[in-house]
């Protein structure tokens, strides 16, 4: 997709107001109630994301969806999707406001299981590098705290959890 000039999306956004883009970038971490909501409903998310910084966009995304109206709402699961795929390499991962705050391992092992949905908690460790006992501590907790869940299944004659993005 090409993306054009800040100028000429900013006049598709805000129509005759002449908006700086570091200004834009600042009213949007802050959750600015017009600018925001202007932007989302208006940009696609490449623009979006152009403007805003890959970086910054998969850092702040979670807590600024958190900012957004309720009218407004309606326009995130595209830049969801955006972010899921930024962020974790498919399209499974869900951006809660917390998502940063969760221990990197436990983060890492949810993203396994959004980038790979069925994945068995021995799978998810394998692919990590992480020691069973401790997959199966963060596959526990993760459950606990609704971020995934699991399915019993039997594969090669064995019973092995499921796990599942919720």
């Amino acid at each position: 997709m090409i993306v054009k000039e800040w100028a000429i999306v900013s006049k598709k956004v805000y129509w005759d107001r002449d908006v700086p883009l570091d200004r834009w970038c600042e009213k949007i971490s802050a959750g600015h109630r017009s600018y925001l909501p202007d932007a989302v409903s208006t940009m696609k998310p490449a623009e979006f994301i152009r403007f805003y910084g890959r970086e910054n966009f998969v850092q702040d995304w979670p807590a600024i969806r958190a900012k957004l109206p309720g009218e407004s709402l309606q326009y995130a699961p595209m830049f969801d999707l955006a972010w899921s795929q930024a962020a974790g390499g498919g399209f499974n991962l869900r951006p809660a406001e917390d998502f940063y705050s969760i221990p990197e391992k436990r983060r890492a092992f949810l993203t396994e299981v959004a980038r790979h949905p069925g994945v068995s908690i021995y799978a998810a460790s394998k692919a990590l590098g992480l020691q069973y006992r401790r997959s199966h501590d963060h596959a526990t907790r993760l459950m606990a705290e609704g971020r995934i869940r699991a399915v019993e299944a039997v594969r090669n004659g064995r019973r092995a959890l499921m796990l599942y993005p919720r």
